[in-house]
């Protein structure tokens, strides 16, 4: 039953919303593929080029994300053991293909999530778009048919936890 919700959501966004002019936006918001590298570098430079604040916020975040990606991925997954969308139901259309790897938390919503708060510290005019990015592409999870709305809403909820504990830390750090 706790699952039903999930399962109707699910269908609502990954079918419901389907559009093809969309497929590619939600793409590249789920993998951003050969532009992940230099938008990493991009933002390394802008916290960098911020001074002092910029440069323990780029330790601070490098620090956020390990944690959150290892608790996501290493600690929780192997522990909750959930399949996939795409296994689950069999007219799903995911995507990137139908994934056996486990699903919840959604590692993205986790990290998204835990960088926004530090970004928003450092870059106080680009919090808001901090967090319209880490929805957006936590809501492509669900979209490609990678993940239940549960999986990115706990990702979500985990990965605020850890950003602003360590934003936190980055405050006492100044």
């Amino acid at each position: 039953m706790g699952h039903a919700w999930d399962i109707a959501v699910f269908r609502a966004v990954h079918f419901g919303l389907h559009q093809a002019w969309l497929d590619p936006i939600m793409r590249a918001l789920s993998s951003p593929g050969r532009f992940k590298l230099p938008l990493l570098v991009l933002l390394g430079i802008a916290f960098i080029l911020r001074g002092r604040r910029g440069r323990l916020g780029l330790i601070v975040l490098a620090l956020t994300l390990a944690c959150s990606d290892q608790v996501a991925s290493k600690v929780l997954k192997p522990i909750v053991n959930r399949t996939r969308p795409s296994v689950e139901i069999a007219d799903a259309r995911p995507l990137f293909g139908v994934r056996h790897s486990r699903s919840f938390p959604s590692a993205h919503a986790t990290n998204f999530f835990a960088a926004a708060p530090i970004i928003g510290y450092v870059f106080p005019q680009a919090s808001v778009a901090a967090y319209v990015v880490a929805g957006a592409v936590s809501f492509s999870r669900v979209y490609v048919g990678d993940h239940w709305p549960s999986d990115v809403l706990a990702g979500a909820l985990l990965g605020l936890l850890l950003g602003f504990t360590w934003r936190k830390a980055l405050k006492r750090l100044e």
